[in-house]
């Protein structure tokens, strides 16, 4: 029981201290995307961008390194807890089937210790479930231009883990652009139809700007759309690649 009760007090530890360095990763991120931001605008030079970028990356780099050991933590600690979590079923079942019975103090705290392993189980799972992985990827690049060559088999596990993550996650970013072209080509298709209407006197030109007007300002917005997110999946296929680079060596 003393030794259930560690190991739920470990995970809720583990939890915590990564919830509280999410919020702080999440407050550099909206620097990084704010310094892009500038950069895109004209509103830095190059040199200052690749100044502020560096020393964002230097303050970035142990607050990455710490979210993945962390992590790493969480995967360990779920094997344990799961572990626990059988052997305490296994004695909660035998104690309602044995014609011996124990103690009912016994048989309450084995329940009670069930319930917070559990519990503890089903919090770390939810974490790592929850992960994202476009974040993930993009910690990761901070990560691997300072990552020291010795140190590559400690990061090995988790670099595969967020690019087998990446791999299934991919998808439903292609899915999301074919279907934003299939809209594009359907859009023009209606666009050439509302062209031979008009060309037959089926509108009058007023109306038929206004169409025109309508369906030219959506095949606008999901051009810039489909844009975003095929350069966000070059992005990411990129820093996927490096990652892979480095699993190779």
């Amino acid at each position: 029981m003393e030794e259930s009760e560690k190991l739920v007090e470990e995970a809720r530890s583990v939890l915590r201290q990564l919830s509280d360095l999410q919020y702080e990763l999440r407050d550099y991120e909206r620097r990084r995307s704010e310094i892009l931001r500038m950069y895109s605008t004209g509103q830095v030079s190059k040199e200052v961008f690749d100044n502020l970028m560096g020393e964002l990356r230097q303050k970035m780099y142990p607050l990455v390194r710490k979210y993945f050991e962390l992590k790493a933590k969480l995967r360990e600690l779920e094997s344990q807890l799961r572990l626990v979590v059988t052997r305490l079923s296994v004695e909660a079942k035998a104690s309602e089937s044995s014609v011996y019975r124990a103690s009912f103090e016994r048989d309450q705290r084995v329940r009670q210790a069930l319930s917070r392993v559990g519990g503890a189980l089903e919090d770390v799972q939810r974490e790592l479930k929850s992960a994202d992985v476009e974040r993930e990827l993009r910690m990761l690049d901070v990560l691997l231009d300072a990552l020291p060559r010795e140190e590559m088999d400690l990061w090995r596990q988790a670099l595969s883990e967020v690019v087998e993550a990446w791999s299934r996650t991919r998808f439903s970013y292609a899915s999301r652009a074919e279907e934003i072209e299939r809209r594009i080509e359907n859009l023009n298709d209606a666009l050439r139809e509302l062209e031979v209407r008009f060309a037959v006197g089926e509108f009058e030109r007023g109306e038929y700007e206004v169409r025109r007007s309508a369906i030219e300002r959506e095949i606008g917005e999901l051009q810039a759309q489909l844009e975003a997110l095929q350069e966000k999946l070059e992005d990411l296929d990129l820093i996927a690649a490096r990652c892979r680079e480095l699993l190779s060596r």
